[in-house]
C-alpha cells in the first residue's frame, strides 16, 4: 500500500534459459515470504506484496552492513497512523532469487522500527518484494505446498477447476472485481485491490460497514505509516468471478487512518492473504488476469481471533512472546491479561520450547479449547485461564 514516484529500475530476468523455477516460501499469517540476496549476500526473506511498486528494505541496519548507498530520499505512504513517511532511495542493487537475477535494482529503505516484520512472523524478515518482481512473469503461488513457480512466459498450464479472472493493473497494482454479499441483503460491486501483503480476508471502506450485522472494535494490523485500528464483522458472501466463499471477515478501518494531508483517500478496499491462501493462484500482471484454484485450505472457517490477543516475537533470538494487543471483551481481556504481559508459558510448554507459528496454532486451535497461561509482569508471575471463544 505505497505510492511514490521513482525513476523506472531494470527488470528481472531469468539467470538460465528455462520455461520456469521453482522458489521456496514461508507462509505465516497468511503471507507468503521469499529467499532474496542482495548483492550477493544472504539470503534474507522478502514479503511477497502485490499492494507495493518497488522493493522495500524494512530493516535500514543491513543496508549499512551492505554498503547500500542513499541516493535520494522520496516520500510514501500507506494505511495507518503516521501518514507521510520519508524514505531513502538506492539504487544499482542487485537482487537475486532461485533462477532469477534482477541488476540495477532500486531499493526504498524505510526508517527503523517502522515496520518490524520479524516480530510478527518470529524469524528475520527484512523487506518486501513487489511490482518491479511481478511485471514481468506469471506467479504461481501454492500456500498449502509452500513454493512458488515462476513462469518466464504466459503459456503455463490452466488446470482443471481453474477459474480465469480478468485483472486491471493501476499504478502497478493488480484490481478485480468482486460482489460482497451483506447480511442486510444489499449487494455491493466493486474493484479491489488484490494485496497478498495484507493478512486479513477482506478489507473494506467504512462506509460500507451497515453490510455487517454484527461488528467489534479491533486491532487490525500493521500498514506501512501506522497500526490500523477498526471494526470487524461478517458478510454473507464474497464472490470473485464463479467462485463463492460464504461468511468470510471483513475488516473496516477507521476513518481517520484513510486521510492524507486532511483530504480523504479514495479507497474501496482490498483482498487480503486469508482469502488468497485458499487458492492456488496465477497472478499474471504481462496477461492482466488472475487464475484461481480451489486449494484444500479452501473451505476452512474464518476465525475472528478465538483469543482476543496480538502476540509479538521479540529479544536477540525473537524467543520472547509479548502480548501486543489485547481485544476489549475478548476471553483474553476477562481473564485479565494486560498489553506487555511476556507468555513463559502456555498449556504445559515453556517459551523456549515453542516458536510463534506454535503459539499462533494453539490460541487458533477450535472454540472452547482450554488454555492455560503463565504470564510475567513486570517482576510478577500471574496464571491466566481461559477457553477459546469466536465472538462474531
Amino acid at each position: 500500500m505505497v505510492s511514490l514516484s521513482a525513476r523506472e529500475p531494470s527488470e528481472f530476468e531469468f539467470e538460465r534459459d528455462r520455461r520456469s523455477v521453482i522458489v521456496p516460501i514461508e507462509v505465516r499469517n497468511n503471507l507468503a515470504v521469499v529467499p532474496v540476496s542482495i548483492n550477493e549476500r544472504g539470503p534474507f526473506y522478502f514479503i511477497l506484496d502485490t499492494g507495493v511498486r518497488t522493493t522495500i528494505l524494512t530493516e535500514p541496519m543491513l543496508a549499512h552492513l551492505l554498503d547500500l548507498g542513499f541516493d535520494e530520499f522520496v516520500y510514501i505512504y500507506g494505511l495507518g497512523g503516521e501518514g507521510i513517511v520519508q524514505a531513502a532511495l538506492s539504487t544499482d542493487v542487485d537482487l537475486r532469487l532461485p533462477g532469477i537475477r534482477g541488476k540495477n535494482m532500486n531499493m526504498l529503505i524505510i526508517p527503523e522500527d517502522l515496520l518490524k516484520f520479524s516480530e510478527v512472523f518470529g524469524f528475520p524478515v527484512y523487506g518486501i518484494l513487489g511490482y518491479d518482481f511481478f511485471k514481468n512473469f506469471p506467479v504461481e503461488i501454492n500456500y498449502a505446498n509452500s513454493r512458488m513457480r515462476v513462469h518466464r512466459d504466459p503459456d503455463y498450464r490452466i488446470r482443471r477447476r481453474s477459474h480465469v479472472i480478468p485483472m486491471q493493473l493501476v499504478n502497478g497494482k493488480p484490481y478485480v472485481e468482486v460482489s460482497l454479499v451483506g447480511h442486510n441483503g444489499d449487494t455491493l460491486t466493486t474493484n479491489l485491490l488484490l494485496d497478498l501483503g495484507a493478512s486479513h480476508p477482506v478489507y473494506l471502506n467504512r462506509n460500507y460497514i451497515s453490510m455487517s450485522e454484527k461488528t467489534i472494535s479491533s486491532f487490525l494490523g500493521k500498514g506501512i505509516s501506522g497500526n490500523l485500528m477498526g471494526e470487524v464483522g461478517r458478510i454473507n458472501q464474497f464472490i470473485i468471478g464463479d467462485v463463492k466463499i460464504d461468511d468470510p471477515l471483513v475488516f473496516y478501518p477507521d476513518t481517520e487512518f484513510l486521510v492524507f494531508y486532511d483530504q480523504e483517500i479514495n479507497w474501496e478496499g482490498l483482498i487480503g492473504g486469508a482469502i488468497i491462501n485458499r487458492f492456488n493462484i496465477i497472478i499474471d500482471y504481462p496477461s492482466e488476469q488472475i487464475v484461481l484454484q480451489p486449494s484444500r485450505n479452501f473451505s476452512k472457517p474464518f476465525s475472528s481471533g478465538l483469543s482476543g490477543i496480538e502476540i509479538v516475537a521479540r529479544g536477540d533470538y525473537l524467543d520472547q512472546f509479548i502480548i501486543h494487543y489485547v481485544r476489549p471483551g475478548s476471553v483474553s481481556y476477562e481473564a485479565g491479561i494486560l498489553p506487555g504481559d511476556q507468555i513463559v508459558q502456555i498449556n504445559h510448554l515453556r517459551h523456549y520450547e515453542l516458536n510463534m507459528e506454535d503459539i499462533l496454532d494453539i490460541i487458533t486451535i477450535r472454540e472452547r479449547y482450554p488454555i492455560s497461561m503463565i504470564i510475567k509482569r513486570g517482576d510478577t508471575y500471574h496464571r491466566k485461564e481461559f477457553r477459546l471463544r469466536e465472538d462474531l
